[in-house]
């Protein structure tokens, strides 16, 4: 991701060219055009509205146009204002000269984070795998495209604007990364996009996000295998508050291994995750056959004949020879030696040297690795020999030994196939490498690795060597993540750290601690963490004193239902048997209050738009008043959320209890009672006047009867709950243990049972 001269020349060409049109106007025409002359002549029919700030910020050589639209409106409004003649500029060699200066790197203020426009990213230097190079040397085959696109880019359409987090998750060579670039290229071209190329470099990639930001040119912050990301020296919660002011949009993968042992995180929490799995499904197998048809590839014919056993993917990156490769090398007269050197790299990544390794490390290490007692039987090859089979592309491809940085890595497909064979545990990882790597990783991020991968083979031991000098320094971030990988072991130490972070500062710690006092069954002292964490910002805590309820304060007496009736014969018209639900009057006030809620919904709707909402300057009514989980939820979903009030409304109308049929309505009923119990404390007068002429019941008002009758469960509200964030997630282990539903705000429109299911074709209200 180098700057060449030649490149870096077409963007001063451009910024020379548009400073000498300006000038050149200034002379020759007879009215001298302003820049709030032109800014003003490109508000008109069929111009992109061009502001002074960006003409000024373009002849400061700042930034490009966002687009040609723009560039091609602003030389309209340039003529106009100089009173030129139209077509004065010649707009096919100011697009060219355009388009040239757009197709090269930005200059950066860091010599090492990478900014450039997405539409001249290069895949490959993105780490795309690629695939065996054919004659004409092309290295990367044609896109296949796979089933999760659609919802990848829409997320992405959503954000463009606003920012966000989306991650991409999936085993090794699942193609994961070709996803992202793709759904990146397709969707947002004129951005900027702005890569790290490491953990130490993200504070100068936030300022680039900032300075993009201010530019007026959106930025989208490439985090391909994002846990690298994530450590002490990763982003924190400050960072993402930062790029999320600056609208930025993050872009990033992770391997599903990596992301079920992560403790959990705020970017990964913000996050809209979607799975791009390893084997193909058989429309996209299908569509990869279709491709083949018209477009012969021999590297995708050899992966379509394997599909049933390895993802197309993976096959295309040589992901299956080599591990075949590497576990039949030790023999005699094989690659014994080689194989050794693998294997000793393997174990030293998954014991949190994620970096390139020294050869000499491994040379020194890898004689351990060769099989039997006696290591000369079995005839191992020469060292130089070794070395060079596991670092020789296979079919021009990719290497066991990836060399990178002055040093060399396994291929991270190795990494996963080794633990589908060894399932992580205390004795995966020998003694002498955890020895080996608490010596070698000396740097805070990679300290955290260790911990991390000490943590997530059950050796706790390990983890809190790593991490002790990080704690003598006293460093905030330690504390926090040493409290999170001891809360499920011993939280008398849990605490201890948790404590220490809150002590340094840390917000997130504050919930945290709320998080561990509630699983202890402490809820006062939860309640206390909770509070504290809300008053200081965490915007997960705040939405916690959303949870809609029942108003428990007293009924008016102007509304107070009549007695109970107390012989047998007066009974007899007053059967409260709960099989005859709610009382006409309830159900009337519910209706009310349900058509209360969707018109303030559809209101903030028609404000918002696709907008993220928070509980500050973004605030919706009834939308921010939802889980955190559905703040980032685009325009159409929010339309559905809104006709679930309408839904269960138009029920009670029809003379039907309104009983929900997706969690969207389970949400929208606990929201309508919410406000319908409130309404008859509150707006005596109102509910007087709907409930005119309709006899009272000592029933009346019985809203925990309504939440018995017409829910099933409530475990929609876990969803507000601070300590369970993650439930959601049908993998998520209390999700499992509790029987749940699929709660992602991605599910709650599908029906509950499909007799049931409501007429997908029924018009939206007006």
């Amino acid at each position: 991701m180098t700057q060449s001269t030649e490149e870096t020349a077409a963007r001063a060409e451009f910024f020379r060219a548009l400073e000498a049109v300006m000038a050149e106007v200034a002379q020759e025409s007879g009215t001298k055009p302003t820049l709030a002359s032109i800014a003003k002549a490109s508000r008109v029919r069929g111009r992109s509205a061009v502001s002074t700030s960006a003409i000024s910020a373009w002849r400061k050589g700042e930034r490009l146009p966002s687009s040609w639209s723009v560039l091609d409106s602003f030389l309209g409004a340039l003529e106009q204002a100089a009173s030129l003649p139209r077509g004065k500029f010649d707009r096919l060699a100011w697009e060219r000269l355009y388009r040239r200066a757009q197709c090269e790197p930005a200059v950066s203020r860091s010599s090492r984070v990478a900014v450039f426009p997405v539409r001249g990213a290069d895949p490959l230097e993105l780490k795309v795998h690629r695939a065996r190079t054919l004659d004409d040397g092309n290295a990367l085959p044609a896109y296949i495209p796979r089933d999760v696109d659609s919802a990848i880019q829409r997320s992405l359409h959503r954000i463009a604007d606003a920012g966000g987090v989306v991650l991409l998750v999936g085993d090794s060579t699942a193609g994961k990364t070709r996803c992202a670039y793709e759904a990146m290229s397709a969707v947002l071209p004129d951005h900027l996009l702005i890569v790290p190329p490491h953990v130490t470099d993200l504070a100068d990639a936030v300022t680039e996000a900032v300075s993009t930001a201010r530019s007026g040119t959106p930025g989208v912050l490439w985090l391909n295998d994002m846990e690298q990301y994530l450590g002490p020296e990763g982003l924190t919660l400050r960072d993402l508050r930062t790029l999320r002011t600056a609208r930025t949009v993050i872009l990033g993968t992770m391997r599903s291994r990596l992301r079920k042992e992560l403790p959990s995180h705020e970017l990964v929490r913000l996050a809209e995750e979607f799975e791009v799995k390893r084997l193909w499904s058989p429309s996209e197998v299908a569509r990869a056959r279709e491709h083949l048809r018209s477009r012969p590839d021999p590297r995708l014919r050899l992966a379509l004949q394997q599909a049933e056993d390895f993802g197309i993917a993976e096959t295309l990156a040589t992901g299956p020879q080599l591990w075949r490769e590497l576990s039949s090398a030790s023999v005699v007269h094989g690659n014994p030696r080689g194989a050794a050197l693998v294997r000793a790299a393997i174990d030293l990544a998954l014991a949190g040297l994620t970096e390139p390794l020294p050869t000499d490390l491994l040379a020194e290490l890898h004689e351990r690795y060769l099989p039997g007692r006696n290591k000369q039987l079995i005839a191992p090859e020469p060292f130089d020999a070794a070395l060079a089979w596991a670092t020789t592309p296979r079919d021009a491809v990719t290497r066991m030994l990836v060399p990178e940085g002055g040093g060399l890595k396994p291929f991270d497909y190795l990494l996963d196939a080794h633990l589908r064979d060894r399932e992580p545990s205390p004795n995966l990882i020998p003694e002498e490498i955890w020895e080996i790597v608490l010596n070698h990783g000396s740097e805070r991020h990679q300290r955290f690795d260790i911990a991390l991968s000490a943590y997530a083979n059950d050796r706790m031991d390990i983890g809190r060597r790593a991490l002790q000098p990080l704690v003598e320094a006293e460093d905030v971030a330690t504390f926090r993540t040493l409290g999170l990988l001891y809360e499920r072991s011993d939280t008398t130490e849990a605490v201890h750290w948790f404590q220490l972070a809150v002590d340094g500062g840390d917000v997130l710690s504050l919930r945290l601690m709320g998080n561990l006092h509630f699983r202890k069954r402490d809820r006062r002292t939860a309640s206390l963490w909770y509070r504290r964490a809300a008053e200081a910002g965490d915007e997960v805590t705040q939405s916690y004193y959303n949870y809609p309820g029942v108003d428990r304060r007293p009924i008016p007496e102007e509304l107070a239902p009549p007695a109970a009736p107390e012989s047998n014969a007066d009974r007899e018209d007053w059967d409260d048997d709960e099989e005859y639900g709610p009382t006409a009057r309830t159900l009337t006030v519910l209706e009310a209050a349900l058509d209360i809620v969707s018109d303030m919904a559809r209101q903030s709707l028609e404000e918002i738009d696709d907008r993220p909402v928070d509980l500050g300057d973004n605030y919706a009514l009834i939308f921010s008043d939802l889980p955190v989980l559905t703040w980032r939820q685009d325009a159409q979903w929010r339309r559905e959320m809104v006709r679930c009030f309408e839904d269960l409304a138009d029920d009670i109308r029809a003379g039907r209890w309104p009983r929900p049929r997706c969690t969207g309505e389970e949400m929208a009923l606990h929201i309508g009672i919410d406000h319908a119990s409130s309404m008859v404390v509150d707006d005596v007068e109102l509910v007087t006047s709907f409930v005119e002429g309709i006899p009272p019941h000592h029933k009346d008002w019985d809203w925990n009867l309504c939440l018995s009758l017409l829910l099933e469960d409530t475990d929609v509200l876990f969803l507000y709950e601070p300590w369970s964030q993650g439930i959601e997630d049908s993998d998520h282990h209390l999700n499992q243990m509790m029987g749940m539903a699929n709660l992602e705000a991605a599910y709650w429109f599908e029906p509950f049972y499909e007799d049931r299911a409501r007429d997908p074709d029924r018009a939206f209200r007006p």
